[in-house]
């Protein structure tokens, strides 16, 4: 069995466990103390640590996928409160996807996403 996991480095891991934990539901898998790493519900993990070298946020984008647009529309309601900035919902044709972008507070792209 093989499992990847992809790290990511933020300032605040209180911040962290409150959005991913909480606000976005994954649990989680280990905690390291300079690192939370996270289940995506069976679909791999992410992990996030305060000790990795600095990357710039711009850099790389998570993305979720969902299994319909009511999905993506219900985590657009839910993230709203906690991210830095918000894209409406939309419909990407050249991709067939429906889907939004965020920034969380660390400043990394966020894509909540369906195939359509």
């Amino acid at each position: 069995m093989i499992d990847v996991i992809h790290f990511y480095r933020v300032e605040d891991l209180d911040a962290v466990s409150h959005f991913y934990g909480e606000v976005l539901d994954l649990p989680l898998d280990k905690d390291q103390g300079v690192c939370l790493i996270y289940d995506c519900h069976g679909h791999g993990k992410i992990g996030f640590c305060t000790h990795h070298p600095k990357q710039p946020a711009q850099a790389t984008c998570i993305t979720f996928v969902y299994d319909t647009k009511e999905a993506v529309d219900a985590m657009h309601a839910k993230v709203k409160p906690h991210v830095k900035s918000l894209g409406e919902p939309t419909v990407n044709e050249q991709f067939r996807i429906y889907h939004f972008f965020a920034r969380d507070h660390a400043g990394l792209t966020l894509e909540f996403q369906v195939f359509l």
